[in-house]
């Protein structure tokens, strides 16, 4: 065999880019890219005719045939159902199990809007906990990531059953570097996010404010909250909001969503990262920083963990500890370009250093292949999906 994993997603989310694709490419994996419409199905029914093709050989034994299947199995964000699929991959055809996670989903639902919307209550919550305990190994982000699910885990079932969290970054293919959209006018001042971001923009409001003022085009790339359709609850606060976030952007910018072979070019000079600091955020990784230095946009970046970690004040980007720090940010990119420029040119270099994915192949491999460690671990003492641990 000569695939050494097949990863499983369901498409749909801007992230598979760096979280599947690209680290699937890096090692030599197949992909099982599962539609969004009709996912569902695909991954509850058995079925011939969808991307993961599956039979229940016998259902007195509910033996699962997977004829598309090579090498490890590794499921992003895996829901009871994957979780499933993986059980019967792991016990019945020895196969081994990751699930791969890019984002604290076992925290505060009050702190992401994701959770919040789709009314992740504790019994989601729980039900997400066994899903990625139940394999053989996860894999996420970041350290702060890791120490997180680690201690998740850890408070739910017990030390034992701690699977190895591995810690593999966001990096790309170097071949993969968007071509940049030339400047043919004034400064250009923004920000790219989902609603998702719907608390954090606000930190960067001033900031835009004060570029359009000083005459930049002002873009907001995804979501857009100087439109009142971008809120899930039409509010008089969201009118308000609405409003005042008129007043600060002259351009949006829909979201394009990307086949995963490429990255998109944004069209700014000068990228902003808004991010409150809490335990939610603190799961987040650097992703923005990267997609704003490839596009040859100098970053200014909140001040927290997710950016100070990996981004240097004064070389690779501008750190911001307030809304009026990211202001006076701006302001001093605005006054002088050749500290832009500088910045830019850094944050190229440190991403073709340091960000590289054929560099880090090796940390993937190890994590979606494992070791004997791994494989060899008491099958008595493994989170269940469907219950507490395995019989």
């Amino acid at each position: 065999m000569t695939t050494p994993a097949t990863w499983y997603v369901i498409t749909g989310n801007a992230d598979y880019y760096w979280r599947v694709v690209a680290p699937a490419r890096a090692i030599g994996a197949k992909l099982c890219m599962i539609p969004e419409e009709g996912g569902y199905r695909a991954v509850t029914e058995p079925n011939d005719d969808t991307a993961f093709r599956w039979r229940l050989h016998d259902t007195d034994t509910g033996y699962i045939e997977y004829p598309d299947h090579e090498g490890a199995a590794v499921w992003t964000r895996p829901d009871l159902a994957r979780a499933t699929h993986a059980r019967a991959m792991r016990e019945q055809l020895g196969i081994r199990t990751v699930a791969e996670v890019d984002d604290n989903y076992v925290g505060d639902p009050r702190l992401n809007v994701f959770m919040h919307s789709n009314r992740f209550d504790e019994t989601k919550r729980l039900d997400h906990l066994k899903s990625c305990a139940s394999m053989n190994a996860i894999i996420v982000t970041t350290p702060q990531l890791r120490d997180i699910y680690y201690k998740a885990v850890k408070d739910q079932f017990g030390r034992k059953l701690i699977p190895p969290i591995h810690v593999c970054g966001n990096h790309l293919f170097l071949e993969d570097w968007p071509v940049p959209i030339a400047r043919d006018g004034p400064l250009r001042v923004g920000w790219m996010g989902s609603p998702a971001h719907i608390w954090d923009v606000d930190l960067a409001w001033p900031a835009m404010l004060h570029a359009r003022n000083r005459g930049c085009d002002t873009y907001m790339i995804g979501y857009n909250p100087a439109d009142p359709d971008d809120f899930v609850v039409e509010t008089d606060r969201s009118l308000h909001k609405a409003k005042q976030w008129a007043k600060a952007v002259t351009h949006h910018v829909p979201w394009e969503l990307l086949d995963g072979s490429r990255r998109l070019a944004l069209p700014l000079d000068i990228g902003l990262a808004p991010l409150q600091h809490n335990h939610f955020t603190l799961g987040k990784s650097d992703i923005k920083a990267i997609e704003y230095a490839i596009s040859g946009a100098a970053p200014v970046l909140s001040n927290t963990p997710v950016y100070s970690r990996n981004w240097t004040h004064g070389e690779t980007c501008l750190l911001a500890g307030s809304p009026r720090e990211m202001l006076n940010c701006v302001d001093l990119l605005i006054r002088k370009p050749s500290l832009r420029e500088r910045i830019v040119e850094n944050a190229q270099q440190y991403v073709r250093e340091e960000r590289d994915i054929t560099k880090h192949a090796d940390e993937w491999r190890e994590a979606v292949c494992g070791d004997s460690a791994d494989l060899l671990r008491d099958p008595s003492e493994r989170v269940d999906a469907v219950g507490a641990r395995t019989a």
